[in-house]
């Protein structure tokens, strides 16, 4: 009992944020006075007129247009930058243009939200390709999702005539009031923790104690070295070809700004290759408790941001239960199985493998959860050394369709597709005219929302299966059987997801593997987009139904148990038999 308490302040400290958060982006939505006015009205207003936005209102076909356009000049910018950034002014030597496909896989990755990577970030980009390309994007593309939201919100609202907003103004008050601020402020925190935050480069140190490397450049445990012979050897042997180091090459980034964002926006993909389990990414438990806080905020907030934009308090606090249940319970099913190892029986310190000492087993399990439900992708452990059952909830997470809170934005607009099958469900079973806060749920609002819900396993089952059945696949992966196919699984899942958090163990940055995992990103993030905004433009246009003793209650905890059945019951059927030959047949051979 004493262990789970550890877990507690992960969830109530976000939610006390979360709450004034979510009121101050429902008056955003609504485009009413904040108390952030005086400081930023000034530079929207500037904003505007520099980049002549029009005050124009768009229909949910031109918004949806502005969307997809944006994404796709995002995506060329981030590609040509990637591709061709040896040609950059002040790029280091070493690090040269990425391939065609990792550039191609790589731009997809971060224009939808989703930041996998197959590469590893200190290695490959320079700090140009990471500020402006990547981190740009960072900043964005969780705008673009919070903006699909804004317009959702505002199709079941009703009271904004035949428009839906403008695209344009919505994202310059997104990145303005929301994103920025508050990543500056998670920025100076963590640069106060200890986080980086630097353009200079790499940097070399020497090592207080040398240290001695194979052939292989592993590092050579408990050998002694000898400086003046400078030889090397181990329970009395010479070691043949081992070589002393008495440096080492620092990745230094400007990385506390990078950082802050990547969580904010539950991006996720990080500056170095180890991401957030690097002690320069993430020192200490205390930044540990704070990135994890900035994972999950933005989500919590826009639960309440909608009911605070409706008018109905009841209806966000309703979404969040379900949510908070969801996360609540996978929380306390990975930390039972990972405080007990790698099997359900207690086998002492083998629970720590894989995990960071400075972190331990709670904020190590906490982080595994927060990052696939929230889908940030961000990892402070590796997932491949977790129990077969504890890599499974992290996965399953990913493939319920990222709705346990979810991306910034996506989360939302996912669970409220769930909302609307299942009210239509419930409105079959009980013989009533299925509706959904004063709005009729008709035939197209159900098409729009089983395309937003069933994106995901579309996504994954579909671009999982071709690479299945080739056999060079089989050159990527690291290990074999059941654990084998969890790794290529968990990396299928986690781009339908656009998660972007890597299982570990396969060899991604293939041609193929690289454009199929483009492929899922890119179904998962923009057909969940279109049938949104078109259920919105839809809806807008529906008259307002007056409530009755008919209608169905959406805040009731009948309505929210049943709304979590969907869907786990979508998820399982979806996945059971992916899983069963993964991380399940793991657990049973083992």
């Amino acid at each position: 009992m004493l262990i789970m308490l550890q877990y507690l302040p992960y969830i109530i400290v976000p939610v006390l944020l979360a709450i004034p958060t979510g009121k101050y982006i429902g008056h955003l939505i609504n485009n009413e006075k904040t108390f952030a006015d005086p400081i930023f009205k000034p530079v929207e207003k500037f904003l505007y007129k520099v980049f002549r936005v029009s005050d124009k209102e768009m229909s949910w076909k031109a918004y949806l247009s502005s969307v997809l356009m944006f994404s796709f000049v995002s995506f060329l910018i981030l590609f040509l930058i990637l591709k061709f950034q040896n040609l950059l002014p002040g790029n280091p030597e070493h690090f040269g243009g990425l391939s065609w496909s990792l550039a191609l896989n790589t731009a997809v990755s971060f224009v939808t939200n989703t930041n996998w990577q197959s590469y590893s970030g200190e290695m490959a980009l320079s700090n140009l390709s990471q500020s402006m390309g990547l981190t740009v994007q960072n900043f964005v593309s969780a705008a673009v999702g919070i903006s699909v939201l804004f317009v959702l919100i505002r199709g079941i609202k009703g009271t904004f005539g035949n428009k839906l907003g403008n695209f344009w103004k919505d994202l310059t008050k997104i990145l303005l009031y929301v994103l920025l601020p508050f990543s500056i402020v998670i920025a100076i925190i963590l640069v106060a923790s200890g986080v980086p935050q630097t353009s200079n480069g790499f940097k070399t140190a020497t090592l207080v104690q040398p240290a001695a490397v194979d052939k292989n450049n592993q590092l050579i445990y408990g050998a002694k070295i000898n400086s003046k012979t400078k030889t090397v050897t181990l329970d009395g042997d010479k070691v043949k070809g081992a070589k002393i180091i008495t440096q080492e090459t620092l990745p230094l980034f400007p990385q506390a700004s990078q950082v802050a964002i990547k969580q904010l926006g539950t991006n996720g993909g990080g500056v170095l290759g180890a991401n957030s389990a690097h002690p320069y990414e993430n020192p200490t438990p205390w930044t540990n408790f704070v990135e994890i806080t900035a994972m999950i905020l933005l989500p919590m907030a826009l639960c309440f941001a909608f009911g605070e934009s409706l008018k109905k308090r009841k209806q966000g606090w309703a979404i969040f239960s379900a949510m908070a249940i969801m996360l609540a319970l996978s929380i306390l099913f990975e930390a039972v199985v990972e405080q007990h190892g790698t099997t359900l029986a207690h086998i002492g310190n083998l629970a720590m493998e894989g995990k960071e000492t400075r972190f331990g087993i709670p904020g190590s399990v906490v982080w595994s959860i927060i990052t696939t439900a929230t889908s940030t992708g961000s990892v402070n452990s590796a997932l491949d050394s977790y129990s077969s059952l504890g890599g499974l909830l992290p996965m399953a997470l990913m493939q319920l369709g990222e709705v346990v809170f979810g991306g910034v934005g996506s989360g939302l607009y996912g669970m409220l597709g769930f909302i609307i099958l299942t009210v239509f469900i419930a409105g079959l079973m009980v013989g009533r005219t299925p509706e959904y806060i004063g709005k009729k749920i008709g035939p197209f609002e159900m098409k729009m929302a089983v395309i937003a819900c069933l994106s995901t396993p579309i996504a994954i089952l579909t671009t999982s299966a071709i690479p299945a059945m080739l056999k060079s696949t089989m050159s990527s992966f690291t290990n074999t059987g059941a654990h084998g196919f969890s790794e290529f699984l968990y990396a299928f899942s986690s781009a339908g997801a656009n998660n972007g958090s890597s299982f570990g163990g396969l060899a991604s940055n293939t041609d193929i593997l690289n454009c199929l995992l483009a492929l899922a990103m890119l179904i998962s993030r923009f057909l969940p987009i279109i049938a949104m905004i078109a259920m919105a433009g839809h809806m807008l246009k529906s008259k307002k139904i007056a409530s009755s003793s008919g209608t169905l209650t959406t805040t009731s905890p009948t309505f929210i148990f049943m709304l979590i059945v969907v869907i786990l019951v979508v998820g399982v059927l979806s996945f059971f038999p992916a899983l069963a030959l993964g991380p399940i047949a793991d657990f049973l051979t083992n």
